[in-house]
């Protein structure tokens, strides 16, 4: 069994965020939205600032307004592409707690909370900038950027 380091739980935790790939949005939307969680601009993201961030992300993905992201969310352009296939299949196979084949608002916000605490490796509660910019530079680095 290949052994699992905190990078690289880090780095996938990171691609669950940025299952907005998969949508054509790229990996910037997924740092702009970590960007914006701080709501109260303290220059840090709570749990709670995180999963409000996380939910109104669910709301752009579900594009059919169903409740659920899911297969029909992603169209048949973008379904058609080999990386959004794997960052869809990715998203799913993570976040689809029951197995139906879709992701609901919870399911998907409740994913975040396992991001969250896999970013917060001083475990204070709340993503300081020096842990945000690690989780990015993690990902972009294990991407190929």
């Amino acid at each position: 069994m290949r052994s699992v380091t905190l990078r690289n739980v880090t780095v996938v935790a990171m691609s669950l965020l940025v299952a907005g790939a998969a949508f054509g949005q790229g990996r910037q939307r997924a740092d702009a939205m970590l960007d914006r969680a701080d709501a109260n601009g303290d220059g840090l993201i709570s749990r709670d600032e995180f999963s409000a961030a996380r939910a109104e992300q669910f709301a752009s993905r579900d594009r059919n307004g169903d409740g659920f992201i899911g297969t029909a969310d992603f169209g048949g352009r973008a379904a058609g592409r080999r990386r959004v296939s794997q960052a869809m299949d990715t998203m799913m196979s993570q976040l689809d707690a029951n197995g139906d084949g879709k992701v609901s608002k919870e399911e998907f916000v409740a994913g975040g909370t396992k991001l969250f605490d896999r970013v917060d490796t001083d475990k204070s509660g709340a993503l300081d900038k020096k842990e945000v910019e690690a989780a990015k530079a993690n990902r972009q680095e294990m991407m190929g950027r």
